[in-house]
């Protein structure tokens, strides 16, 4: 479907990349375009930053603590999830062997906006499910009042819930790509997950696990530099060490401190955010080429933009 005037043919497309990709193939290609196609991506997470940096500078007026959490929510999630949009349409198409601009992933990408948001809705209504059982069950285990709970959690709430993510893993793809109503693309996300469910599920947590821990060890490498040069003060290390690794709030007082430690914690999220998207869509594409790859050939090879969709 993704056939943008901005997405021409470069030199280098070639359907005979086309191939089924292993793990370390997935990794490695997903850092060859990070690396290879920085700036584009760059202009892309530009927004995801400036919305992350809104919605920061808007909840220091609130001081209710869940209303803090809704404002962050309201004003971030739109700007992540067109970031994210823009990010999977210029990772398919870059990794087609194809040009296309930031403007125009991100156009293509507000086109189909609110497609997307219902399928990232429905998959985060999962995600918060999966969540507050996890919470739920170890705060039982801590407590230990009834053990049929804790059984009945474990074996029903979790399983499904994790079980309906990876299953729909896909929707933002397969809204974007192949220009499916929610609906439709759910059931395709489906179809592509079905008997590789459990591929797909380890591959795309190690994807979020990889990206989370480069971020950590950025954030514990400044928080290093931070303390070597007595800029923290009389801040103790092992809170840095925990805002690095689960951004707990640290002491405000010193504010040249604070500020630093603020600027990493967005930069850094910021940048590491497309790793595990780039990843999760050339899984799709390999998924995809597993599936549908005579399809995905003759596309490629006759199309002057970039078509995923099925013959």
């Amino acid at each position: 479907m993704l056939n943008l005037n901005e997405a021409t043919q470069s030199n280098d497309s070639n359907t005979s990349m086309l191939q089924p990709m292993e793990f370390s193939q997935i990794l490695d290609t997903t850092f060859s375009l990070y690396r290879k196609y920085f700036l584009l991506f760059l202009g892309i997470i530009a927004i995801l930053f400036f919305g992350e940096l809104a919605a920061y500078s808007l909840k220091g007026f609130f001081s209710n603590s869940l209303l803090k959490n809704l404002i962050v929510i309201g004003i971030s999630e739109p700007f992540a999830l067109v970031s994210m949009g823009g990010i999977i349409v210029v990772s398919a198409t870059t990794y087609l062997g194809r040009h296309i601009t930031s403007r125009a992933a991100l156009r293509h990408t507000l086109k189909r906006f609110f497609p997307m948001l219902g399928g990232y809705l429905l998959w985060l209504l999962f995600f918060a499910i999966l969540l507050m059982g996890i919470v739920f069950f170890f705060n039982g285990m801590v407590r230990a009042r009834s053990l049929v709970s804790l059984f009945a959690m474990l074996l029903t709430c979790i399983p499904v819930s994790t079980y309906f993510i990876v299953r729909w893993l896909f929707v933002a793809e397969t809204v974007l790509l192949e220009k499916l109503p929610v609906g439709s693309a759910l059931k395709r996300s489906s179809q592509l997950v079905r008997r590789t469910w459990w591929r797909v599920c380890s591959i795309s947590i190690s994807f979020f696990i990889l990206s989370s821990a480069i971020s950590v060890i950025f954030k514990v490498s400044v928080v290093c530099i931070l303390v070597l040069t007595n800029i923290a003060g009389e801040t103790d290390f092992m809170d840095i060490i925990r805002w690095a690794t689960t951004e707990n709030a640290v002491d405000s007082s010193n504010l040249p401190f604070y500020a630093i430690m603020t600027c990493t914690d967005l930069v850094v999220d910021t940048l590491t955010f497309p790793i595990w998207i780039i990843g999760n869509t050339l899984l799709y594409l390999d998924l995809r080429i597993r599936k549908d790859r005579s399809d995905i050939e003759i596309q490629v090879a006759n199309s002057s933009g970039v078509s995923l969709n099925s013959v």
